[in-house]
């Protein structure tokens, strides 16, 4: 009877190691793909944002719990972000924007990354005040199929430090 259980345990380990052998790997994540994605989604925002449409980024670019911080303005959520956009659009009326995608990571899982780059402002357009110039950041998570940013901050470029006088 030993014999029989050493050997039964044996046909299990086998089957239970040709099992997990026989498992198919989940299938690779084609990064450049998932990157030209966020790409895209990225000129679709710009599109709506030169279109003023303050809802359209705030509940379709925008996770539900989402996070933005720039230059100390902070919203959580797309209620907080649609309203902060509004007030914006509304106090700048004619003002211009736009930004460049610099680079985008996207995870060896394939759900969460995250695009750098650079951005223009002028808040009054072809008036008389000047624009800003500034980086950014979004953190992005592919959603029911979809990639939708999660957190985005971003910051002005500091005024260039006049040279120091040279002595002489």
């Amino acid at each position: 009877m030993r014999g029989f259980k050493e050997l039964l345990s044996a046909a299990l380990c086998i089957g239970l190691l040709a099992a997990c052998a026989q498992r198919p790997e989940a299938p690779a994540v084609d990064l450049a793909a998932e990157a030209e994605a966020i790409e895209s989604r990225s000129a679709e925002w710009l599109q709506l944002a030169l279109a003023r449409d303050a809802a359209g980024i705030a509940n379709g670019m925008y996770a539900p719990d989402a996070v933005t911080m720039f230059d100390g303005n902070v919203s959580r959520g797309t209620a907080e972000i649609q309203a902060r956009m509004e007030k914006e659009m509304a106090e700048n009326p004619d003002s211009t924007l736009a930004w460049t995608t610099n680079s985008v990571q996207v995870a060896a899982s394939g759900d969460l990354a995250y695009e750098l780059g650079s951005w223009t402002f002028d808040p009054d357009g072809a008036g008389a005040k000047p624009g800003v110039t500034g980086e950014y950041v979004t953190v992005w998570k592919k959603m029911d199929g979809t990639w939708r940013a999660v957190a985005d901050a971003g910051s002005a470029n500091l005024p260039e430090a006049p040279a120091p006088a040279t002595g002489g």
